[in-house]
């Protein structure tokens, strides 16, 4: 197991402390934020006005996708967040290591962690924010196929910054992406059964 921890610790120390940045930071701290969220609701709208005026039967299939993204990105949270953190109990690497980047989100600075001081004050295992991005991924991914590689990458690229923020170890965000490509798999899966028995559901 120490062997396993300490790999663990490699993979953070690299992508907190190795390639850590000026330029980087803002990019990382955006992938992060969930404020940045915001910023893709104009865009849904734009697109479902587009697609509203110009194919009723895509429109159709885009509401349906964006609710059912939505719909498994909430499972996934509940499950990451609500279930499965609390089994664990694992401290966030930003609360027992020394020496890493963390990015305090409501005071806007950097500081080095000392070990002992309480960061963050929920669980680390598994980071949520990881499970939710590849949960809506892959689903939408498995709709809109073409853009399931750049959908996913997304997703690589909020795990990759949750280490860099100091917040994750490689191990939690390795299990969100697992956790939330099978919810988003499943989501899927699930549709389509039940849009076979149900043909008003069909896209």
């Amino acid at each position: 197991m120490n062997s396993l921890y300490e790999l663990d610790k490699s993979i953070l120390f690299f992508f907190n402390r190795t390639i850590h940045a000026d330029q980087l930071n803002i990019f990382f701290i955006f992938l992060s934020s969930r404020s940045s969220l915001l910023l893709i609701l104009p865009v849904i709208i734009v697109l479902g006005v587009y697609l509203k005026k110009k194919d009723n039967i895509q429109f159709k299939k885009f509401v349906y996708v964006i609710i059912l993204t939505a719909i498994a990105a909430g499972v996934s949270d509940l499950i990451s967040s609500g279930i499965i953190k609390n089994i664990f109990d694992r401290e966030r690497p930003c609360q027992v290591i020394e020496g890493l980047n963390f990015w305090k989100s409501r005071s806007g600075i950097w500081v080095i962690t000392d070990g002992f001081s309480s960061y963050k004050s929920s669980f680390s295992f598994t980071s949520s924010h990881v499970s939710n991005t590849m949960a809506a991924a892959v689903l939408a991914g498995l709709f809109y196929n073409r853009l399931i590689a750049y959908l996913i990458i997304i997703s690589i690229l909020v795990g990759i910054s949750r280490m860099y923020l100091g917040v994750h170890y490689p191990s939690d965000v390795a299990a969100g992406w697992i956790i939330g490509a099978l919810i988003g798999f499943i989501a899927y899966k699930s549709y389509i059964f039940y849009s076979v028995r149900y043909p008003k559901l069909r896209i």
